[in-house]
C-alpha cells in the first residue's frame, strides 16, 4: 500500500494511526485538516497540512488517504468523506489482522475493523463505517454508510442497516430487523423492532425514548 494521509487531528486520528503503523505496517507520512481548522502545524510530530498543500507534497498519485473523524456527529462524518473523496485520495480500508472478514464480503471504501470484529458471510458493508473492537456482524446483513459500530455490538443476520447510525457499547441487534437512517442505539439495548429514521431508543427490550433533531441529526458528547 502506498504511503498514508489521515484527515482528521484528534484522538481518534491518532488511534488510527498506531493501527495503521503497528497492526498494518503503514507509514503514516501526514494529518490532514482543512485550513479554517488548523490550530497547529504539527501533531504527534508528523505535519499537519491543508487539502492543498498535501496535494503537493503528497499527491494521490504517491499516497491514499483515511477520514478519521470521530462520533461526534455522523452527518459531519459523512462530510469530511465526501471532501476527502474530492481530492482525488483513494480511501483505504484498515483492517485489523485480528479480525474475521469471510472472503465473500463486499466492503465498500474508508471503513476500519478493528481487532477481534467478525463479519460473517454473504455480507455487504458500504463505505466510512467504523467497526470496533469485538463487534459481531451476522451473515447476510448489509451495512450502509458512515455508521459507528461500538466495541461488543452484535448485529443478527439478516439485518439491514441505513446510513448514520451509531450503536452504542454492547448493544444487540436481533435478526432481521431493519434499522433506518440516523438511528442512535444505546449502550446495552437489545433491539427486537425495526426502528425509525432520526429517533433513539434504549433498553431492553429498546424503545423509543425520543425522536433526533432533523437539523443535525445523530449527535453524540464526549467524542
Amino acid at each position: 500500500m502506498k504511503d498514508l494521509l489521515i484527515l482528521g487531528a484528534g484522538p481518534f486520528a491518532s488511534l488510527v494511526r498506531r493501527y495503521a503503523e503497528l497492526e498494518l505496517g503503514l507509514r503514516v507520512v501526514s494529518f490532514v485538516v482543512h485550513r479554517e481548522f488548523q490550530t497547529r502545524d504539527f501533531f504527534e510530530s508528523l505535519p499537519v497540512l491543508s487539502p492543498e498543500d498535501a496535494q503537493k507534497r503528497f499527491p494521490p498519485s504517491q499516497a491514499c488517504m483515511f477520514v478519521a473523524v470521530g462520533y461526534r456527529t455522523m452527518r459531519g462524518r459523512e462530510t469530511a468523506y465526501l471532501a476527502a473523496r474530492q481530492m482525488g485520495y483513494r480511501l483505504a480500508n484498515l483492517i485489523c489482522p485480528s479480525s474475521y472478514v469471510a472472503e465473500d464480503v463486499a466492503l465498500g471504501d474508508n471503513n476500519i475493523v478493528m481487532p477481534g470484529v467478525v463479519i460473517e458471510t454473504g455480507t455487504k458493508v458500504g463505505a466510512n463505517n467504523v467497526i470496533w473492537s469485538n463487534a459481531t456482524v451476522c451473515h447476510e446483513s448489509s451495512i450502509g454508510s458512515h455508521n459507528f459500530i461500538a466495541a461488543n455490538v452484535t448485529i443478527g443476520g439478516g439485518v439491514v442497516v441505513g446510513d448514520k447510525n451509531f450503536f452504542g457499547f454492547s448493544s444487540v441487534i436481533a435478526q432481521r430487523l431493519q434499522i433506518g437512517n440516523e438511528t442512535l442505539i444505546g449502550a446495552l439495548s437489545w433491539v427486537n423492532k425495526s426502528t425509525q429514521d432520526l429517533a433513539q431508543y434504549h433498553g431492553s427490550p429498546a424503545r423509543m425514548v425520543r425522536k433526533l433533531d432533523t437539523k443535525s441529526g445523530v449527535t453524540v458528547s464526549d467524542a
